[in-house]
């Protein structure tokens, strides 16, 4: 199982190099033709000042891709994961799309996420025990160095490195997912309020 994935993620490397690292030009000119989806919100940009860093994400697809900023100093760790989920997608549309502005958004956005509450804390140490929380919370620092990778990537338009360091972090968000969502979710624990 670990050898499909890791032929889909240089499957994927490759497609992403070959077809977004010259794209960048030929994108400038790209405009939409937008289905009849009543519920798609698009703003249409000005012609002269069209570029693919000015483009909205939905205006190809449809699909919303907002950067989720956190509301707060903190959320419940679902909630964070939530938004995790949602500015990697957003780093994959700019990758896509050749759009290092929405990359970079994201990715900053990705590193500064709402911290988990004291409460939940005490819950992951409580199932994971000292030791288990230890690895978790070393996992998330390497991950947030990752990230920060990817926004001075993004910033310096390298998509070779934009490919390289969100290959990175969906790795280790699956890596961490696979050691500590199961223990986590499974715990009566975390369902105490």
């Amino acid at each position: 199982m670990k050898r499909f994935y890791s032929l889909s993620l240089v499957v994927l490397l490759v497609a992403l190099i070959a077809g977004c690292g010259s794209n960048d030009t030929k994108n400038k000119e790209t405009t939409n033709a937008q289905s009849g989806n009543q519920n798609t919100r698009t703003e249409t940009p000005n012609k002269e000042n069209m570029s693919t860093d000015s483009l909205d994400l939905t205006q190809r697809t449809g699909i919303p891709f907002q950067i989720r900023q956190p509301s707060q100093d903190t959320l419940p760790l679902l909630g964070i994961m939530a938004n995790l989920e949602q500015n990697m997608a957003v780093v994959q549309a700019g990758i896509w799309r050749g759009n290092y502005q929405a990359i970079n958004k994201a990715a900053n956005a990705l590193v500064n996420h709402a911290k988990i509450p004291n409460r939940e804390v005490q819950k992951i140490q409580a199932i994971l025990g000292k030791e288990g929380l230890k690895k978790f919370v070393a996992a998330d620092k390497y991950w947030h160095s990752k990230a920060k990778e990817l926004a001075r990537a993004a910033n310096e338009r390298k998509m070779e490195q934009i490919v390289n360091r969100t290959t990175e972090l969906i790795q280790r968000c699956a890596s961490c997912h696979m050691k500590y969502r199961a223990p986590l979710r499974d715990s009566p624990k975390w369902l105490e309020r």
